[in-house]
């Protein structure tokens, strides 16, 4: 009845506006403690309309994988949930495609032994950064110093580049809307 009677204007941008709350603001935070703590608080806060959050769950390939908190198309992990289990690259594409930033907490200084978990937090970043998420997260280190020796070391080069690429004001600012 409405649209018999009024003219539907169709307003959406293709920006997600609330990402642009952060402009001038870092969004990649070292060392760990509690700043970078209360800095992801002051981000998922900004970004949700102080929505707490819930845990939710997504299936992928018919196997659940939980987000610990989201809201309003903002998810928090920690870099545990996301590198230290088994995940691969579609268990990331499901984040990308269902979230418009995603909170990192916790990443550490990798060792070389840790490869396993590097290389799916380099899935992970090449994954979000081609979706082009916005990603806000605490480190233990910035990013060059990662995972600076072992078995890939020298493609994560890669990722570290993206990880400065996507502290940038042009990354952060122009966002699709999801």
């Amino acid at each position: 009845m409405l649209k018999a009677k009024l003219y539907v204007l169709e307003l959406d941008s293709g920006r997600d506006w609330r990402l642009a709350r952060l402009h001038g603001k870092p969004v990649y935070h070292f060392p760990l403690g509690r700043a970078a703590l209360e800095a992801l608080e002051q981000a998922f806060t900004e970004l949700t309309d102080g929505a707490p959050g819930d845990s939710t769950t997504l299936i992928v390939k018919g196997r659940p994988l939980v987000v610990p908190r989201a809201a309003r198309n903002v998810a928090w992990c920690s870099f545990a949930d996301l590198c230290a289990k088994p995940l691969a690259a579609p268990d990331y594409l499901a984040i990308a495609e269902r979230f418009a930033a995603v909170l990192i907490e916790g990443i550490p200084r990798l060792a070389p032994q840790q490869r396993d978990a590097a290389r799916r937090f380099n899935i992970l970043i090449d994954t979000l950064y081609e979706a082009r998420t916005l990603v806000i997260a605490s480190a233990e280190v910035p990013p060059k110093q990662i995972y600076t020796a072992g078995d890939g070391s020298f493609e994560f080069q890669r990722t570290v580049s993206r990880l400065v690429e996507m502290q940038s004001e042009n990354y952060i600012v122009n966002r699709p809307r999801r």
